[in-house]
């Protein structure tokens, strides 16, 4: 008998630890992001933040300076708009092969997005399963009225994947 007890607590336990280590934990939102003079799809941050890559040639040439990294909204930034920077086609010409960015203006009322972009981020906190799903990446931007921008770090699950509503 003392076998079998000792074998359902060592059961026991081990099923209490397996499920405590795919569970999630919240953390606090991010830092404040700083404000940008505007918003830009093409630069070096967004473009690796999109699962591009630029070669040393563009990067050289390009017009697009360096940009903030994602953070919370700042107080006192009214954002009015919204840019999208998406992955588009791939597009071929006799220079070579090209990859598109979808640049997406978007206004209305931001209320449910701020919401979402305020709520905390989730952090694993050991072994997680998640799905094997290739979802659409996009980088935001938020703009207000004289054309400044800041780039939101959205709020994630367990796995990494933004979460709805944003």
């Amino acid at each position: 008998m003392r076998g079998r007890t000792a074998a359902r607590l060592v059961t026991v336990v081990a099923t209490v630890t397996l499920l405590a280590s795919c569970a999630a934990a919240t953390s606090p939102t991010a830092s404040p992001a700083t404000i940008a003079s505007a918003a830009d799809c093409l630069a070096p941050q967004v473009i690796a933040d999109l699962g591009l890559q630029a070669d040393a040639r563009e990067l050289s040439a390009t017009a697009h300076p360096a940009v903030p990294a994602p953070g919370s909204v700042p107080a006192g930034f009214e954002p009015v708009g919204v840019v999208e920077c998406t992955t588009g086609e791939r597009l071929t010409d006799a220079q070579g092969v090209w990859d598109a960015i979808t640049v997406r203006h978007l206004e209305g009322d931001l209320k449910p997005l701020l919401a979402a972009l305020a709520a905390p981020r989730q952090t694993s906190t050991g072994v997680q399963l998640c799905p094997a799903t290739e979802a659409t990446v996009s980088a935001l931007w938020l703009v207000d009225a004289l054309g400044r921008a800041v780039r939101p770090a959205p709020p994630v699950d367990a796995c990494g994947a933004p979460t709805a509503g944003v």
